[in-house]
Formats: structure tokens, C-alpha cells, sequence
């Protein structure tokens, strides 16, 4: 599959992933992701497909731009499902702390204005741009790390504007670990990640949902996340194509 996409920079890497609930392949995701040699920021491509109980195949495509420091520039989601198709815009003003937040569908375009702090990350879809807000800030390897993430529930239509939420992140080995993904051998860190938001209803540790990961060290693209609800999903292959 061809990514569209308008290249900036130098391609750096590539890749796949499968996506399985138990058994059973429901999903696949292709990436590449760009570095601009002047600016040094990055810009991420990617689009995942999936077959939905109608039969029906749904599309989200992610067009991601982000600076040296991560901090989002430009975000474009893409979805489409049969005939519905909506794309939403993320644009960061730098000046004036808020991103310019577009959603369009056959209804018509919606505009809003959302505050963010100096540093912060937008969710998006995909799984290799899933854990990218681990770059934004220095890490405290040895507890919890708390990350500022603007999050949309607008799907088909425009219900309200994206909101901020906390995602904690956590090492569950402070050194990077050898884990062997279709029996190859990867080096990755393991990370438990949730919502802070079962931290301040004073959740029981133990009973907090939450979803593991295994972070490569390239752009913290992740190798491997699964859930507690039998998700998994697996690197299919990991392309580095840095010549630096």
C-alpha cells in the first residue's frame, strides 16, 4: 500500500502492525515517518484499516507533524466508513497557546479554539504515534509521569470540542529489556500507561484498567501494546532508514 502523503524531509522509518482481538486479525496499520534535516522536526504518515460487523471497511488516516521537541505543528485525521467520510484539522498557535481545531463532514465545517499548555500531545488513532508524548518532557524513570493529551470524541459528527486529559505513564523496568516479536530478537522498554483520572477517584491500584507497551528506541514507536481486554497489537516490521 502507497501512503499519500506530501513528503518533508528524509524518510527515517517504516513500518506495520497487526492488530488482534484474541485470535483473530481485525486490523492492520502502515507507517513512515519523515525528518526534516533543517528543522529537525518529524512528520509521521499512517493509515490503519479495518473490517467493521457490516463488512464494511474503515479507513483512519493520520498526516502528523511535530517539532524537535515533539510538540504537535499539524495533525490531520481522515476517516471514512462506506459513503461517510469526515477529517478533522489540528493546527498549534504557538503565540496564542491554542490549536485551531477544524472538523468537517457532509454537514458542514466546524471551527473551535482549544487552550493547551506550552507542552502537550494530541491522541490520535494510530499505533505509532501512540506514545509519542513520551518525548515532550524529561522522564522520571522511577515513578509515574503525568502528560497533558488533547483528546477528540468527535467520530461522524461534530459533538463538542476536543478536551485535555492526563495519560500516566510508567516504567515497569527501569533498563530496556531483549523480548523476541515472531521470533525475532527487539530491545524495548516496558511501559504500563492510564488514565490519571482513576488516580484521582482514588482507584484501587490493583483495579485501575490500564494497557502495556514496549517502546522501541527509535521515536518511541512501539513494538507491542496489548490490553486487559485480550487487544493485541504487534510490529510486523520496523524499517530503520536513518543514515544518520
Amino acid at each position: 500500500m502507497e501512503l499519500k502523503r506530501r513528503v518533508r524531509g528524509d524518510k527515517v522509518y517504516r513500518g506495520a502492525y497487526n492488530y488482534y482481538k484474541g485470535e483473530t486479525l481485525y486490523a492492520q496499520e502502515e507507517f513512515e515517518v519523515f525528518k526534516d534535516r533543517k528543522e529537525l522536526g518529524i512528520t509521521f504518515f499512517a493509515e490503519l484499516h479495518s473490517r467493521v460487523s457490516t463488512g464494511e471497511l474503515l479507513t483512519a488516516y493520520i498526516d502528523y507533524t511535530l517539532s524537535k521537541d515533539f510538540v504537535p505543528q499539524k495533525l490531520v485525521v481522515e476517516r471514512t466508513l462506506g459513503k461517510l467520510m469526515v477529517k478533522e484539522y489540528y493546527d498549534y498557535n504557538p503565540r496564542k497557546n491554542h490549536l485551531d481545531y477544524i472538523f468537517i463532514s457532509k454537514k458542514g465545517r466546524e471551527h473551535v479554539k482549544v487552550l493547551v499548555p506550552p507542552k502537550f500531545s494530541i491522541m490520535t488513532p494510530t499505533t505509532s504515534t501512540s506514545m509519542l508524548y513520551l518525548k515532550t518532557k524529561k522522564e522520571d524513570t522511577t515513578t509515574r509521569n503525568f502528560y497533558p493529551i488533547i483528546t477528540s470524541t468527535n467520530l461522524w459528527t461534530f459533538e463538542k470540542e476536543p478536551v485535555q486529559k492526563t495519560i500516566v505513564a510508567e516504567r515497569t523496568a527501569l533498563a530496556s529489556e531483549n523480548i523476541k516479536i515472531d521470533g525475532h530478537n527487539v530491545t524495548a522498554t516496558p511501559y504500563k500507561v492510564y488514565d490519571a483520572i482513576n488516580i484521582e477517584t482514588g482507584e484501587d491500584a490493583e483495579f485501575i484498567p490500564y494497557v502495556t507497551t514496549q517502546i522501541s528506541k527509535h521515536s518511541t514507536i512501539p513494538y507491542a501494546v496489548s490490553s486487559q481486554e485480550g487487544i493485541k497489537i504487534q510490529i510486523r516490521y520496523l524499517n530503520n532508514l536513518d543514515k544518520d
